[in-house]
């Protein structure tokens, strides 16, 4: 009962994968439907089932076929698409009118045989995580690129893709995105010693958020657009402007500030001085012309706004100078640099027993440091000299040669090393099965290398 529901469990990225494949399989099945005129057919469940149907068929057929499978393959691929052409109502009417009329009735029910196609990617287990890893970045912008596409044609066919693409896309990202993660935990826990798979309770909860969160995203991706026009318009301003602040230094935002100050103080003389402007036609009771101010009072106003106006550009520009001065990059500072090669990191090697043979380690720190000894001898997996503990993991995993337990084997040696950490008996334990693992495994050469 275990092994079954860890098998059962283990499906669980298969099923995601299958309804990520059919959500994106479904837009282009709308779209082609859209370029007809016509409602589509084939949703999301039933284009599931023909890559679930091509997973199963070249699991089955596969192997036992060998070089006569390809041959098979688009027999199955091709008599899918005449079922899902033909799963329309429309399409089985127009047949009497000829054999173009009725594709042209239900040009998506063809995309059945593009689902089966999929599904044959899928036949290996446990899944590659490049293979959906491709699905997931290619099928984002394959999603944008049907949904431009399809906004070019003319209401109603144009709402119901748009909206039937919008769920589908939902869909797509949250399954391919789920899909993968279980896929690299898996690796992850094959190599580290521990299993998601071990934990529904986990799984099921995922599973129940991932659900909650795909029925909450359909409804609100409607007021979604109006909001965030909303909050961009109310919000540009006050971030450009702090933007404009945030990335001027000191001295800069001083001088603007100056100038703001200037600017005030400028228009409040010249409204002070200048007086009210006179209406054109004067009050009654009051001659003509005589609310004007004279032609004295006009010239003593422009020359003190003018002298005001030039004493505040002298004190921008006095200010402005000493800042400068003020602000003036620092002197060069010598520097001395050395590297630190790390020689005296790794400490001496015990001493062999009898017949060759180092006694095992006690411990994780013990296990890292043999571990560097018996690499010493293979010029390519060896740790250099001023590489650190991580770096040297971190450059066998990108070269393919170790995985995720050199990394945590090393963590193991920094935390009791530099951390001072006293690491518990079992997390001990694994480290010297990580060791053990290794030293067979890394001296190895890559399989494109023998």
């Amino acid at each position: 009962m275990t092994r079954a529901a860890s098998t059962i469990v283990g499906l669980v990225p298969v099923a995601l994968v299958v309804v990520a494949e059919a959500a994106w399989i479904s837009v282009v099945g709308g779209l082609l439907q859209e370029f007809a005129f016509r409602e589509p057919v084939l949703e999301i469940p039933a284009i599931a089932a023909f890559v679930a149907l091509g997973i199963v068929s070249a699991r089955l057929l596969g192997r036992r076929l060998d070089r006569r499978w390809p041959a098979i393959a688009l027999v199955i691929i091709f008599a899918a698409g005449i079922v899902g052409w033909l799963a329309s109502p429309a399409a089985r009417t127009a047949l009497g009118d000829g054999v173009g009329p009725a594709i042209a009735a239900h040009p998506g029910g063809w995309m059945a045989g593009l689902a089966v196609l999929r599904g044959f990617a899928y036949a290996r287990l446990p899944l590659v995580e490049g293979t959906v890893a491709r699905l997931l970045g290619l099928g984002v912008p394959g999603l944008a690129i049907g949904a431009i596409v399809g906004g070019a044609i003319g209401e109603p066919y144009r709402g119901q893709f748009l909206a039937g693409a919008l769920s589908a896309s939902i869909v797509f990202i949250v399954a391919a995105t789920l899909a993968l993660a279980l896929i690299r935990l898996t690796a992850i826990g094959s190599d580290g010693g521990f299993d998601w798979r071990r934990n529904p309770a986990w799984l099921g909860l995922t599973v129940g958020l991932i659900v909650v969160a795909i029925v909450a995203a359909v409804p609100l991706s409607v007021v979604a657009g109006t909001a965030i026009e909303a909050v961009f318009a109310i919000a540009l301003v006050p971030m450009l402007i702090i933007g404009l602040l945030t990335g001027l230094d000191r001295t800069v935002r001083r001088v603007l500030g100056l100038l703001l100050a200037a600017g005030v103080i400028v228009f409040i003389v010249v409204r002070i001085f200048a007086g009210n402007p006179t209406s054109p036609n004067p009050p009654p009771g009051v001659a003509a012309g005589q609310g004007r101010p004279s032609v004295a009072d006009q010239l003593m106003a422009v020359s003190l706004g003018g002298l005001l106006l030039i004493a505040a550009i002298i004190a921008i520009l006095v200010l402005v100078a000493v800042w400068m001065q003020r602000t003036q990059p620092p002197a060069a500072v010598n520097e001395s640099r050395t590297i630190d090669r790390g020689e005296d990191e790794v400490p001496a090697p015990r001493r062999r027993r009898r017949f060759g043979r180092r006694p095992e380690p006690a411990d994780a720190a013990a296990a890292y440091v043999a571990l560097v000894h018996d690499l010493d001898g293979s010029p390519d997996v060896r740790r250099a000299a001023a590489e650190t503990p991580a770096e040297h993991a971190a450059r066998l995993r990108a070269d393919g040669r170790a995985a995720l337990s050199l990394d945590l084997l090393a963590a193991d040696y920094a935390l009791a090393r530099y951390g001072g950490i006293g690491l518990p008996a079992r997390e001990d334990r694994r480290a010297i099965l990580r060791w053990r693992m290794l030293r067979r495994r890394l001296p190895k050469p890559k399989p494109d290398e023998v």
